[in-house]
């Protein structure tokens, strides 16, 4: 079985690190599960999520939202509900359009979040901007039609899109379920994965925490690093959260 193509290869990184990136660990979730009970902020907070995307050697995608969140009991748990305040995108010239849409996406439907008794995410849901996501697809697969390869491969590459599309929407809000009860120890995960045309790879994902004083988020990193075919893809994430605790 030949080896994927340089337009296809790019293709399969950036879809794995989305779609097939875990939420959280076993170990994490029962490092929190054994904690005491989660004390939730009293009053509104600003919670803000950057993601960095590598693209070749030199360049990379920066996204950056902000939410304003509450969180509200409910049950032996709670409800947060959240609002996106602001967007920012940074993105080389080549991608303004795509860029441009994702500025624009609203995340409608991402709250609310319901959290357990210990702080975890048991419940979030993808955000059903379909709209924006329509048109994200559609920019994808323009792109793939300038990429020189093989009319195999691009095909192979436009139903990857789709099913990375389709994953994202089915997978929830993919934010890690110990999100706002991080760990204090950094945590490694390490998956194979099994791709089309019986190629193998890699995902590795590691998540560093700074709690806040009394054990709740400040921040927290995750890494994800894609290797398939001897390519690697990385993709950073930082969610902060800031205001009155």
């Amino acid at each position: 079985m030949r080896s994927p193509g340089n337009g296809l290869r790019a293709a399969l990184l950036a879809g794995c690190a989305f779609a097939l990136a875990p939420s959280a660990s076993a170990e994490t979730v029962a490092q929190a599960s054994g904690a005491a009970a989660f004390s939730a902020p009293a009053g509104p907070i600003v919670l803000t999520r950057e993601l960095r995307r590598t693209m070749g050697r030199s360049k990379q995608i920066v996204t950056r939202r902000s939410y304003e969140i509450r969180f509200v009991p409910e049950g032996k748990g709670w409800r947060v509900d959240g609002t996106l305040i602001s967007s920012e995108v940074e993105a080389p010239a080549e991608l303004a359009e795509l860029a441009a849409l994702e500025k624009a996406r609203k995340d409608v439907g991402l709250f609310p979040l319901t959290l357990d008794s210990q702080g975890l995410i048991v419940a979030q849901r993808a955000p059903t901007d379909a709209v924006a996501t329509d048109k994200a697809r559609i920019v994808a697969n323009e792109a793939v039609e300038k990429i020189p390869m093989s009319s195999t491969d691009k095909t192979v590459a436009k139903q990857m899109i789709q099913t990375i599309a389709t994953q994202s929407q089915a997978s929830g809000g993919n934010w890690p379920v110990d999100l706002f009860r991080p760990p204090a120890e950094p945590v490694i995960d390490v998956r194979n994965i099994l791709l089309p045309g019986g190629n193998q790879g890699r995902v590795t994902v590691t998540m560093q925490a700074r709690p806040a004083s009394a054990g709740g988020l400040r921040q927290l990193d995750r890494r994800i690093l894609t290797e398939i075919d001897g390519t690697s893809r990385l993709s950073e994430e930082t969610w902060s959260m800031t205001g009155d605790r």
